[in-house]
């Protein structure tokens, strides 16, 4: 069985790729933008885009039979090269503008989307900002949704019936028959 957030993950990572392909790059957020960590083996495509995927926070609670839903915290950081002047008067202002459209393009990919068979809800945006980038001339925008799992690794229940009811399970989720 996959974890809820590894499912989540790569549901995330499969619609970003296929709702904006624009983005050169989608991965789980390893610090791959500290200066420190930027591995010399191969270049992050900022001039097309990077899109990372982390996880700040899940909170747990029980809902009973050993089925667990969470509450998670989930953060896009998109990082992009600045290659033209956004001025008022410049002739690029276009290309400069760009990086919002695409910020603009993984969000509606990204907000109100669910995914039952994944086992999570829909994906609802919490704040929206600018990050003080380390990386010269990279412009770092992230984005915060709220999310809810269900994690049913730990059902513990009768396989068939609680209190009388006939269950089933479809899609990870624990229904009654």
């Amino acid at each position: 069985m996959t974890s809820p957030l590894a499912a989540l993950y790569a549901a995330l990572a499969d619609r970003l790729a296929a709702e904006v392909p624009a983005l050169g790059w989608i991965d789980l957020d390893q610090g791959q933008l500290d200066p420190d960590q930027l591995d010399q083996e191969y270049a992050l495509p900022f001039d097309r885009g990077v899109a990372l995927l982390d996880f700040d926070e899940v909170s747990w609670r029980d809902i009973g039979q050993g089925v667990q839903r969470g509450d998670c915290q989930l953060r896009l950081t998109l990082a992009q090269r600045v290659t033209a002047d956004s001025y008022a008067t410049s002739t690029q202002r276009s290309a400069a503008l760009a990086r919002l459209d695409l910020l603009a393009a993984c969000h509606a990919a990204l907000h109100h989307h669910r995914d039952p068979q994944a086992r999570f809800g829909a994906l609802v945006r919490t704040y929206a900002r600018k990050e003080a980038s380390q990386l010269p001339g990279v412009w770092v925008y992230s984005m915060g949704y709220n999310v809810l799992l269900t994690d049913t690794s730990g059902y513990d229940g009768p396989a068939s019936t609680v209190a009388g009811v006939g269950l089933r399970e479809s899609a990870g989720f624990v229904l009654p028959g």
